[in-house]
């Protein structure tokens, strides 16, 4: 049994998998809804298809109407206490024994408890009188079109539209806020189903009659709404429905909205010209606006509203953490005494801001180069390819040290700018063919060599004439003979003799040349005894 669940499980999972990527490419392919809650509301009803039997459940007395098929237990408290179990007959009658017969089809539970006790409190005088509604009958109902499961059902009557809909499935066109239900008596309702999930709106999720037919009508009209709401979207146009009531659905305004001047955008009758009209919230209530099929509804933010004028602070501060400041006005210098100042390990040589501002944009040119292998690019595109993946992106260019020491430079910050200030690197790292590679402590007065004798010297595949180093600050490559000075968190590359030919390889290519000299000589001897 356990295999079976497993199974099942996993056979759904991939069912909503696939459900899902269909509904993202028909969300893509054409204007439909896409509105938060949407996709789970298909999606949760069509895994739920065929798994959840529609039960009964409890009955509110104000609203529940009798039909033939219900069922009232009657007890009478007596010394011998009385019991009746009673069905209503197809004729809508209740047959109580030696009691009484009462129509009650189309009756309302409430009315109808109060009569069936009058009537026995009436054969049975001075005694308590205990009517319940023992079981609800069952009606047949017909439900199509954007429904994955079609056809009569036979539910419970106290079964409401939403209880069905979520059983049936629907399908990705479905249009859920235009649902009809056309009665046996002819009359038909509009309902919509998002209202009752979004505003617990009861009257748009009915319990619903023998004889009723829904239709799940196929998505066609829409209207969008965009901006400072609390679920933005294309969303199903329902006719007659007002601004207010279109926002009221989306889940209200947002704190940041600015309500006095909202945009609606609308076709005018060539269906090709495009109208705006833009006025306050309020006016657009008090005109009782009603939008109209392809709306675009714009409700804007208000301009730098709760909008952080805040700058972070990483490393060796004293007081690290987010630090506020006048954007634009607020220098460099300002801000680092407010977060204690440098701690005595931190390096000033070594700080550096970033600025999200300042990243870079997209370079199709750099995103071409690096797809193309070393030996088919030209000299400039491998210098490009270099510089430009060296670059930081959103690094600020600034020199702490002129900024906080000989005061020579400021910087004035941004909001959002990210302040970094990392150990100092007190250590030249060796890398490559040393005998000992790794960190050794800086001494300014120490050449490139001295500390490669210090890391036990080069190794024996060591290429002493390509030494580079890299740059700690910038991460720049330098030759050997281009260094006046290193400085701390520098990193010393000692390359690898590229490893000369193999004897096979030097071999093959000797046979070779040996093979092509000597048909070349065959065939120079040829020549000459033809011509004697």
């Amino acid at each position: 049994m356990l295999n079976s669940i497993i199974i099942h499980g996993f056979r759904k999972g991939i069912a909503a998998m696939l459900f899902l990527s269909i509904f993202s490419v028909l969300l893509q392919a054409q204007d439909v809804p896409s509105y938060a809650d949407r996709a789970f509301i298909i999606t949760d009803s069509t895994m739920q298809a065929g798994d959840l039997p529609v039960i009964e459940g409890s009955v509110d007395e104000e609203t529940y109407i009798l039909g033939a098929g219900d069922q009232f237990k009657i007890s009478v408290d007596d010394i011998q206490p009385v019991i009746f179990e009673s069905r209503i007959n197809p004729d809508g009658l209740l047959l109580i024994p030696k009691v009484a017969t009462i129509k009650l089809t189309g009756m309302l539970l409430k009315d109808a408890k109060a009569l069936i006790a009058k009537e026995v409190s009436a054969r049975y005088k001075g005694r308590d009188v205990l009517v319940t509604l023992s079981g609800i009958r069952k009606i047949k109902i017909s439900i199509y079109g954007e429904v994955l499961k079609k056809g009569s059902k036979v539910i419970y009557a106290n079964t409401r539209l939403n209880d069905i809909l979520m059983d049936g499935g629907f399908s990705p066109s479905a249009n859920i806020r235009n649902i009809k239900i056309l009665s046996k008596d002819g009359s038909e309702r509009t309902i919509d189903l998002l209202s009752f999930i979004r505003l617990a709106d009861r009257a748009q999720n009915p319990v619903l009659e023998d004889g009723d037919y829904v239709l799940v009508d196929k998505l066609d009209k829409t209207i969008s709404l965009n901006g400072a709401v609390k679920y933005p979207g294309v969303y199903e146009f329902r006719s007659g429905e007002s601004l207010e009531s279109l926002i009221k659905i989306a889940g209200g305004f947002l704190d940041a909205a600015f309500l006095d001047t909202i945009e609606v955008i609308r076709f005018a009758p060539d269906s090709k010209t495009q109208n705006s009209f833009k006025k306050s919230f309020s006016a657009f209530v008090a005109e009782g606006f009603i939008l109209s099929n392809k709306d675009r509804v714009i409700v804007r933010e208000k301009p730098e509203y709760f909008e952080e004028k805040i700058v972070t602070i990483s490393g060796y501060v004293k007081y690290p953490g987010p630090y506020k400041i006048v954007d634009g006005e607020t220098l460099l210098s300002d801000i680092i005494p407010e977060a204690g100042g440098f701690l005595p390990k931190g390096s000033l040589k070594s700080a550096y801001i970033i600025r999200q501002s300042g990243e870079s944009a997209y370079d199709p040119e750099f995103e071409r180069i690096k797809l193309v292998s070393r030996k088919d690019m030209s000299d400039d595109e491998y210098d490009y390819l270099k510089s430009r993946s060296r670059q930081r992106k959103g690094r600020v260019i600034v020199d702490f040290e002129k900024v906080f020491l000989t005061k020579t430079e400021d910087l004035t910050l941004k909001k959002n700018d990210q302040i970094f200030v990392p150990e100092k690197k007190d250590f030249i790292l060796i890398i490559g063919q040393a005998v000992f590679p790794g960190s050794l402590e800086y001494h300014p007065e120490y050449s490139i060599r001295d500390y490669i004798e210090i890391a036990g010297g080069f190794s024996w595949r060591a290429d002493e004439g390509d030494i580079r180093v890299i740059k700690g600050k910038t991460g720049e490559w330098v030759d050997e003979d281009d260094i006046l000075k290193l400085e701390p968190g520098d990193t010393i590359w000692i390359p690898e003799k590229p490893q000369g030919p193999k004897f096979w390889d030097v071999f093959k290519d000797s046979l070779l040349i040996v093979g092509q000299l000597a048909t070349v000589i065959a065939a120079t001897i040829a020549v000459i005894v033809s011509v004697r």
